[in-house]
């Protein structure tokens, strides 16, 4: 088979996943949504005004770090468990449930904040669904990684809607009895 033809297989193959979806489809998006939002940090660490400023410098690194060691351990058990990895940009475009915004580098260093929590929070929305799916297809190594990453993502919005001096859930998804 060409380089073309695994690729379009490998393609195919993301698509029905994502349809079913399966626990490797819905990680597909964390790690797109880890990639965008390390993007994202490193505005705010670039761009962000105020008092905040010492904030993002105290944790921006680290949230960077940290994001790029779960992704990199989510790939490495996604390709042992012979799943699709996303490499490509358009992949990333696509999966991502974050929006980017070159103007957001003009907001206050409060708004600025509160958009990277929100972003924390979008993703735990993935997060919580991919661990139900990798807990029911038995993919425990996935699983257990998945738990951490929403463990520390937790920390970080509870660490950082402190700062900002907001209740913890304050401006952030709350579940409507009406979803499912």
């Amino acid at each position: 088979m060409t380089n073309e033809a695994l690729f379009e297989a490998e393609q195919t193959k993301s698509q029905r996943d994502h349809h079913t979806p399966t626990a490797g489809a819905m990680t597909s998006h964390i790690v797109a949504n880890l990639v965008i939002h390390s993007l994202k940090i490193r505005q705010a660490k670039w761009f962000i005004k105020g008092s905040e400023t010492l904030f993002i410098r105290q944790y921006a690194d680290e949230w960077i770090n940290q994001e790029q060691d779960f992704l990199n351990q989510i790939n490495d058990i996604l390709i042992s468990e012979q799943e699709m990895v996303a490499t490509l940009t358009t992949q990333f475009q696509e999966y991502t449930a974050l929006t980017e915004s070159g103007a957001q580098k003009y907001a206050t260093g409060e708004q600025q904040l509160f958009d990277l929590v929100k972003d924390f929070d979008t993703q735990l929305l993935f997060i919580v669904k991919a661990i139900a799916l990798a807990d029911k297809e038995g993919k425990l190594a996935l699983s257990a990684v998945l738990k951490l990453l929403y463990a520390w993502i937790a920390q970080q919005i509870s660490l950082t809607q402190r700062f900002l001096n907001h209740d913890i859930r304050e401006g952030l998804y709350e579940e409507d009895d009406d979803d499912d």
